[in-house]
């Protein structure tokens, strides 16, 4: 079937992570090269481009080459695990709007140039939790957010480098300057508005009779389909609804997401239990 023309622009790395992390229960943490090359063709990924992303994974310390009998294959790490480690309870838990009245997390942190890696992660995780920056080592985001936050720094063991408070905005400026000082809203708005555009058209052939009947094409929208929604329950906190810029589709995005996999994810896992063979011998 035809799938969205911006699906050829997809990480390739990201596409493997995808596979690896939606469907463990399949692959158990290993894949063949081969298997690998044959679901990633799939997504329109050539053989060549899959071989060259898993080498710069196993580079990144995302995938290391293990040899099941005679069969070379690549397993996640526990670094690669980590990344999908929440799984779908992140990416496809509910976003609701946070209350403004809950107040918001203020995380600060100096951390030494000793500890720049874990500097870096840190950043990084901030990012994927949707926490926005105030200024230089200085993250907001609704309250919600803060245990979670707070489970990163001690995870990382930087627990004497930061700061973390719970606090309400009383001035003195107005609170929707501060968010959009914080946050890009008008880029995060117009992916929205790009993701709802280019798969909704994808969904009302779904919803069909015939639906989508092939377990490959399945295969294909539901892997796609997640590849691009992935990325927004780490970049979107949930920011207060009267905070948000009107017309915002971040609802109408998810509840898309959400009735792509209800109606795909069966017959997706069918394709690669039909590639992958029967996880319990391998």
């Amino acid at each position: 079937m035809e799938l969205p023309q911006d699906e050829a622009k997809n990480s390739t790395q990201l596409l493997i992570l995808a596979v690896y992390g939606r469907y463990s229960r399949l692959v158990r943490g290993w894949s063949s090269v081969a298997d690998l090359i044959t679901l990633l063709e799939r997504l329109g990924v050539p053989a060549q481009a899959t071989r060259s992303a898993v080498t710069r994974m196993t580079r990144r310390g995302l995938l290391t080459p293990e040899r099941r009998g005679t069969t070379r294959g690549y397993a996640a790490t526990a670094k690669a695990r980590l990344v999908f480690e929440d799984g779908d309870e992140v990416v496809y838990a509910p976003l609701k709007p946070a209350r403004l009245e809950d107040g918001w997390a203020i995380v600060s942190f100096s951390v030494p140039e000793a500890e720049r890696e874990k500097r870096y992660t840190l950043r990084k995780r901030l990012v994927w939790l949707g926490m926005g920056q105030l200024d230089s080592g200085l993250w907001i985001a609704p309250a919600r957010v803060l245990p979670t936050a707070v489970k990163w720094v001690r995870r990382l063991g930087l627990e004497e480098y930061v700061d973390a408070f719970t606090a309400h905005h009383e001035g003195l400026g107005d609170t929707a300057a501060l968010v959009r000082r914080a946050w890009d809203l008008r880029e995060l708005a117009a992916s929205y508005e790009k993701f709802v555009g280019s798969w909704s058209p994808v969904l009302t052939t779904a919803r069909r009779p015939a639906g989508v009947a092939d377990p490959g094409d399945a295969f294909a929208v539901h892997t796609l389909a997640l590849a691009q929604w992935m990325r927004f329950p780490y970049l979107d906190p949930g920011l207060p609804a009267q905070l948000l810029p009107a017309g915002w589709r971040g609802e109408a995005a998810q509840e898309l997401a959400h009735e792509l996999r209800e109606r795909l994810e069966t017959r997706a896992f069918e394709y690669v239990a039909s590639v992958v063979g029967d996880p319990a011998v391998r």
